[in-house]
């Protein structure tokens, strides 16, 4: 489980979630302008070949190292980059007991 949270502000004070499904390498500059813009980006490679988004996640990463942002794997080619103004706080969820809710 991954929380979003701003460096002294709350998502909700005007920091906006970009999701973005490239369908090229041509694609990445919206990456880049949505990370200089202070947007978190949710990258979704889903749908391209190996290849393709290997190359973008590549690409969309030194961006955000580049930015001293942040990266985290959400899924199967699914991928969040954020500015550094939004940290990512990963957290493994605890199991609970079996028979409880």
């Amino acid at each position: 489980m991954s929380e979003l949270t701003a460096f002294g502000h709350s998502l909700s004070s005007g920091y906006e979630v970009v999701v973005i499904k490239p369908q090229s390498l041509s694609d990445t500059t919206l990456i880049v302008q949505a990370l200089r813009a202070d947007k978190a980006v949710i990258l979704n490679l889903e749908h391209l070949d190996v290849a393709e988004a290997q190359r973008i996640s590549d690409f969309a990463a030194g961006s955000t190292y580049a930015i001293n942002g942040h990266q985290s794997r959400l899924g199967d080619g699914v991928f969040l980059f954020t500015p550094n103004v939004i940290n990512i706080q990963e957290r493994t969820a605890v199991p609970t007991p079996a028979g409880l809710v």
